[in-house]
C-alpha cells in the first residue's frame, strides 16, 4: 500500500514572527473577517501601513495559519486554520526548551520572581496544581 502524503494540517506550520502573532491576535478576536477588517482593527492598536498588513495577511495564508472563505458577493473572508490555544501552546513549548532547557520548574519561578502575582492567582496556582496531582497526571 503506498505512504499517503501528508496534507497541510498534518505538518507543522513554520513559526509566527511577532508581527504576525500581533496580527492573528486580530483574527482570532475578530472571527471571519476581511483584510479591511483586520487592517482597521490593529490599527486601534498600532499604527501600520494598510500595505504592510496586507503583506503580513499573506504571509499568513501562505504559512497555512489563515485560509480564504467564498462569500456571496465578492471577494472573502479570511479564517483562522488554527486555534489561538494551539499556538500559545506549541510557542510555550518553544519558550521552554529554548529558555529554560526543557524545565517548567525554572519557567514557572521565573514568571513568580518577575510578575506581581496576587495572593489570590496564587490560590488559583496551587487549586490547579492539587487538582492535577489528584489526577495523577505527572509525567
Amino acid at each position: 500500500m503506498p505512504s499517503r502524503r501528508p496534507r497541510s494540517a498534518d505538518r507543522a506550520r513554520p513559526a509566527l514572527s511577532g508581527l504576525e502573532l500581533e496580527v492573528m491576535l486580530v483574527v482570532w478576536e475578530l472571527g471571519d473577517c476581511t483584510s479591511g477588517d483586520v487592517i482597521l482593527a490593529f490599527r486601534k492598536r498600532r499604527a501600520l501601513a494598510a500595505s504592510t498588513l496586507r503583506n503580513v495577511l499573506a504571509k499568513l495564508r501562505t504559512k497555512g495559519y489563515l485560509k480564504p472563505v467564498p462569500t456571496i458577493g465578492r471577494g472573502f473572508l479570511l479564517r483562522a486554520t488554527v486555534q489561538r490555544q494551539a499556538v500559545a501552546h506549541s510557542t510555550l513549548k518553544t519558550l521552554l526548551a529554548s529558555l529554560f532547557q526543557g524545565s517548567p520548574q525554572q519557567a514557572i519561578a521565573s514568571l513568580l520572581d518577575a510578575s506581581s502575582i496576587t495572593d489570590e492567582e496564587l490560590d488559583e496556582l496551587r487549586k490547579m496544581i492539587v487538582a492535577r496531582k489528584s489526577r495523577g497526571e505527572s509525567r
